[in-house]
């Protein structure tokens, strides 16, 4: 049976187009990219570009990114209670060709381990999402009005095997723009993520740095989140949603026999 496919609508940026970001000739080969999940249509799957076979017509190689576990963040089974992965250590899949542009959010940092391991972790500049109600408890269970509430913060250090924490600080909605944001006032704002709360990451949202040049009310130094990968509950207050959309998956991309398959 083909894959059902539902448009998720966002709102236009104020600024910033940030689907110029993720066009056609932004692929190339051994890019991580992520993709919008099946959930809240957020960017929490990941896929490697083995080869980009053509621009036009667009078309690539790709191997979805799979993992066994979040042991390296402690013994919570994550996955088994319907989770996405979104931080850790992965592998690749098997290879399959793809030709759906806009199911891709942004291009992923990332490093190389042993064996074939790929690192993605949250780095200084960045901007995540937080599960703001994250429990270890959560499982298959947890309604979605529990999990599908955020904090949206700024990475504001490196996650090391001598400093197993990130430190990050808390955004706030600026007035008058659908998803410009900027940094908290308030002292409580800064806080760490311990190594054992790193599953709190739901997902990297791409963002702008606002110059002040790109318009007469553009603000300085305040950021500009990508609609695509803000959760909806930011961008839609006094906003009408545009005709843009994404594509969704109704179903994982990685298929079940899929997981925790390496690839040679």
């Amino acid at each position: 049976m083909d894959d059902v496919v539902k448009e998720i609508v966002v709102p236009d940026s104020d600024f910033h187009n940030f689907d110029l970001d993720r066009s056609e000739s932004s692929f190339k080969d051994d890019q991580i990219w992520a993709a919008y999940d099946d959930d809240d249509g957020m960017p929490r799957f990941y896929a490697r570009i083995q080869k980009v076979i053509s621009v036009n017509p667009f078309k690539m190689k790709i191997s979805w990114l799979n993992s066994k576990s979040t042991s390296e963040f402690g013994p919570i089974d994550w996955m088994g209670a319907g989770f996405a992965k979104t931080c850790g250590d992965f592998r690749c899949g098997r290879y399959e060709s793809t030709d759906t542009l806009n199911a891709f959010s942004h291009s992923v940092d990332f490093t190389k381990g042993a064996r074939g391991l790929l690192h993605i972790l949250p780095k200084k500049g960045q901007v995540w999402a937080l599960y703001r109600n994250w429990s270890p408890e959560w499982d298959k269970n947890t309604p979605d009005e529990v999990k599908h509430k955020y904090e949206m913060v700024e990475v504001l250090d490196d996650y090391t095997e001598d400093n197993q924490s990130l430190t990050v600080a808390l955004l706030v909605k600026a007035e008058g723009f659908r998803v410009v944001f900027r940094r908290s006032t308030d002292r409580l704002g800064v806080r760490k993520i311990a190594k054992e709360e790193m599953l709190r990451f739901s997902h990297q949202v791409p963002h702008y740095i606002l110059t002040g040049k790109e318009a007469d009310n553009a603000p300085e130094g305040c950021l500009e989140l990508d609609p695509a990968a803000t959760p909806c509950a930011f961008s839609s207050e006094n906003v009408e949603a545009n005709e843009k959309s994404k594509a969704v998956e109704e179903k994982s991309p990685v298929p079940e026999e899929e997981v925790g398959m390496d690839q040679d």
